[in-house]
């Protein structure tokens, strides 16, 4: 059904079947990392403020890709190597869904689980967004991109109503304790999340078919006899030309910065405004909304890069991500002010991630380095990653107000926006 939706758009085969990949995976990452997993912690967790647990748990993955991707990035640029090495990862992401929902586990054996799930979900990531470059030419990449994470959002939006439903049935009609008693059978809190989150692991692994299926790698290196000594040759190569090319260095640097604000309210979003009073029925809502809005939004996106430029728009995502945190810290004292939340995520959300990424795609010199270059991008992001949650968790848990670990993001939103203000762009190429 996608598929054909996304060809009747105008997009290939090869671009249908990585977009469809965004599919695939948002699903995931919405009903999982978004809002089930903070949800479980807070509710096994000893203490009522499971945002501490998740922010850790959020920063253990993300130190550890960051070290890896580059080395893992290096070595996927040999011919054949990209799709061996996202296969590798999707499955791990897989494996570690279904063990995270059993509910057979403490919120310390949740917290390592999810760990190594989201090395898999994240890994595999790093290699889709390597692919984009085998997919499409220069002057398609904004669209392609921004396709991806519009219909992304829609695709996970849709999916999530239902598999969400037997959480929903336990959080609106269960007891105190979360159970709801149907017949002889008793529906728990732990089931009801096992049930949602296995519904979404298998919607992620059916729609990967398509880009395992359709696409190929394009760009590659031809392999050596010493394959791991020749990447650790060419990563510190890399990393030379990386310093020496100003642009590039400068708006990865600009990236880190800008980009922690964004994940950070994607892994800690429900966590916090649960931990400031705001429902879980409101919640879910909400991040329907944000998954509704989010795709034309991304989409407006991609046309407004192709016409304006890409650099242009990544400044009014960090614009619109500033008043997100002022308006998040807020909601200790109006719940309600989470639709205004909601909406600006939506509107921004999207664009300022596919926009970055094709932006950071048009920079890279040479394609048959790509796998490289997205190693370092991920390092950037896997660090920045690292830092918003590391600051959350801390703040919140040395003062114990949620509404003041959000606005420590704001720093990171006003550096980036300096940093990538000396960002020479190249018109030929962005505009092309």
């Amino acid at each position: 059904m996608f598929l054909k939706l996304l060809e009747k758009k105008g997009f290939t085969l090869k671009e249908s079947s990585w977009i469809l990949y965004d599919v695939a995976n948002s699903a995931q990452t919405l009903t999982t990392m978004t809002v089930l997993f903070p949800l479980l912690i807070d509710f096994i967790s000893p203490n009522e403020l499971g945002s501490i647990y998740v922010g850790w748990a959020n920063t253990g993955y993300a130190v550890l890709l960051a070290f890896l991707s580059p080395v893992l990035g290096t070595i996927a640029d040999y011919k054949d190597k990209k799709m061996k090495f996202f296969k590798f990862f999707l499955a791990m992401g897989i494996v570690g869904g279904f063990l995270l929902a059993l509910p057979v586990f403490d919120y310390i054996q949740c917290v390592i689980i999810y760990v190594i799930a989201m090395i898999g979900y994240t890994g595999a990531n790093i290699f889709y967004d390597a692919f984009l470059v085998d997919v499409c030419d220069d002057d398609r990449m904004h669209k392609v991109s921004s396709a991806g994470y519009a219909y992304g959002y829609i695709g996970s939006a849709v999916p999530f109503m239902l598999f969400i439903i037997p959480f929903a049935l336990v959080t609106l009609f269960g007891d105190a304790n979360g159970n709801l008693v149907i017949g002889s059978f008793t529906l728990t809190y732990r089931v009801a999340i096992m049930i949602s989150m296995w519904a979404a692991v298998i919607w992620w692994l059916y729609h990967s078919r398509h880009i395992i299926r359709n696409v190929k790698q394009v760009h590659y290196h031809e392999e050596e006899p010493h394959v791991i000594r020749s990447s650790f040759t060419r990563l510190i190569n890399t990393f030379k030309n990386l310093k020496k090319n100003r642009n590039i260095f400068l708006f990865c640097l600009a990236y880190f910065f800008y980009i922690d604000a964004v994940n950070s309210v994607i892994s800690m979003a429900v966590s916090l405004a649960g931990d400031m009073g705001v429902s879980d029925v409101l919640l879910l809502a909400v991040v329907i909304v944000i998954n509704i809005v989010a795709c034309p939004g991304a989409i407006l996106y991609g046309k407004l890069a192709e016409k304006f430029g890409g650099k242009p728009m990544i400044f009014a995502g960090i614009a619109g991500y500033f008043v997100v945190v002022v308006v998040g810290s807020q909601l200790s004292r109006n719940a309600n002010m989470i639709w205004i939340l909601g909406l600006l995520v939506g509107l921004f959300q999207g664009g300022i991630q596919a926009v970055s990424r094709s932006y950071y795609a048009l920079m890279i010199p040479d394609k048959e380095d790509s796998n490289e270059y997205f190693g370092f991008f991920d390092i950037f992001s896997k660090f920045a990653a690292i830092l918003g949650p590391f600051i959350i968790a801390l703040v919140v848990q040395i003062t114990g107000e949620p509404s003041y670990g959000i606005l420590g993001l704001v720093p990171s939103l006003i550096i980036g926006a300096v940093l990538l203000a000396f960002v020479k762009e190249d018109k030929t190429k962005e505009l092309a």
